[in-house]
């Protein structure tokens, strides 16, 4: 069982952090916590003078969309993790986020580890975590989720148990996105402060997923850190690379 912090663990982690919960964040500076009586928990900043807020909401119509549109076992993503093949893999999200492929991967049968470093959006998904489950549509898929507050690189030179599974969602900047999703992108890029040391990352999951590792990828970039994949499962505007873990598939 892939083991994740417990609610307390998690909740004693945030109140050791001092965010400042606030009911606007008009002329302050810095990150806020934001939650209004029984409203999601929100992480708020000013960028360029622009109120950017992000939260973790598994009934978004963004999520929903997807759910409905996914097409099951038959999109990339299910493809890419080898769920076309196989059912109920254990997967860990090495880079979490705001943990919508996490979701969607549960949504499919998968029991999800999220692993998140940083302390505001480990707050945030716990949050919608909770949420989830006093959601009776959705409360069995959010109950195949766990949650670990640590740096992924540590955890997967050390894990707990080893996943079939490893996915990760390095933050990369694409062309396309529009004016409010870049600051979205600038915001958790700030919350996530010096980046990680990718090659590091990479050969830490190749070591540790028993089957393969998938890293998701901006269409046409670069394989990731130079090394190219078994093979690799594309849609219109992203692409999964994936590196089968028969042996040893560092070298």
């Amino acid at each position: 069982m892939l083991t994740s912090n417990s609610d307390s663990e998690l909740l004693t982690i945030g109140a050791k952090n001092n965010f400042q919960v606030v009911d606007n964040i008009t002329d302050l500076n810095g990150l806020y916590l934001t939650k209004k009586g029984d409203s999601k928990l929100s992480l708020q900043a000013l960028i360029d003078n622009d109120e950017i807020s992000i939260c973790v909401d598994f009934i978004s119509a963004e999520i929903s969309h997807r759910l409905k549109q996914g097409h099951g076992k038959n999109q990339a993503l299910a493809k890419a993790i080898g769920l076309n093949k196989r059912s109920n893999l254990k997967v860990v999200d090495a880079t979490a986020g705001l943990g919508r492929d996490a979701f969607i991967l549960a949504s499919l049968g998968c029991k999800v580890l999220m692993i998140e470093r940083a302390i505001p959006v480990a707050e945030l998904l716990l949050d919608g975590m909770h949420r989830g489950k006093e959601n009776l549509a959705i409360k069995s898929i959010v109950e195949r989720l766990q949650l670990r507050v640590e740096d992924s690189i540590n955890y997967l030179q050390a894990p707990i148990e080893k996943p079939d599974v490893i996915y990760l969602d390095p933050m990369f900047p694409e062309r396309k996105k529009t004016a409010k999703v870049k600051k979205e992108m600038q915001l958790l890029q700030r919350l996530h402060g010096v980046e990680q040391d990718n090659e590091t990352l990479l050969n830490a999951a190749l070591s540790c997923a028993t089957q393969r590792v998938v890293v998701k990828r901006p269409k046409g970039a670069e394989p990731f850190c130079g090394k190219p994949p078994t093979h690799v499962i594309e849609t219109k505007k992203m692409r999964y690379d994936v590196y089968m873990c028969l042996g040893d598939c560092r070298t």
